[in-house]
């Protein structure tokens, strides 16, 4: 199936669009959209993250572990519904990196419902996928927690 056959709303011809889906191709659902046209979004990606900065709710962001024996802290803007996020992990360094939200916001995940702070321990290396679900809530995508790897807390 051609999808740029079937944009509804189209930008530059008809490379970008947006497509309606019929109830088949919904599985019976309601009828909903999708942007269609592009293989792939591209995201912006962040190397440059530091502890004085907060996190963008949305793209890649790199989050070194510090030189020193100490902890690194990261703040989190709260999500945006809908909106995914990326933060890689790449603690090579003594202590822990910490990522709290911004304004106690919460991650939804199998570990519980009301944790404010995800930490990376064990100088593990490895990224988390995250998706705003409400403006107060993020929800963790796949991602294995474990007091071994990366946990969630309520403190830094």
């Amino acid at each position: 199936m051609a999808f740029q056959n079937f944009i509804t709303t189209s930008l530059f011809g008809r490379r970008l669009g947006l497509q309606t889906h019929t109830t088949p191709q919904s599985g019976g659902r309601v009828a909903f959209e999708s942007l269609v046209g592009a293989e792939t979004v591209r995201q912006s990606v962040t190397t440059a993250e530091s502890t004085g900065t907060n996190l963008t709710a949305y793209g890649v962001s790199f989050v070194p572990g510090t030189s020193a024996a100490s902890s690194a802290v990261y703040t989190l803007d709260p999500p945006v519904p809908g909106v995914q996020k990326f933060i890689n992990f790449n603690n090579t360094s003594q202590g822990p990196i910490y990522v709290k939200t911004a304004n106690n916001e919460t991650f939804n995940s199998t570990q519980g419902s009301t944790f404010t702070v995800l930490k990376s321990t064990n100088n593990q290396i490895g990224c988390i996928h995250l998706i705003g679900l409400t403006t107060a809530t993020w929800g963790l995508m796949a991602v294995g927690l474990s007091t071994g790897t990366f946990a969630l807390s309520t403190s830094t």
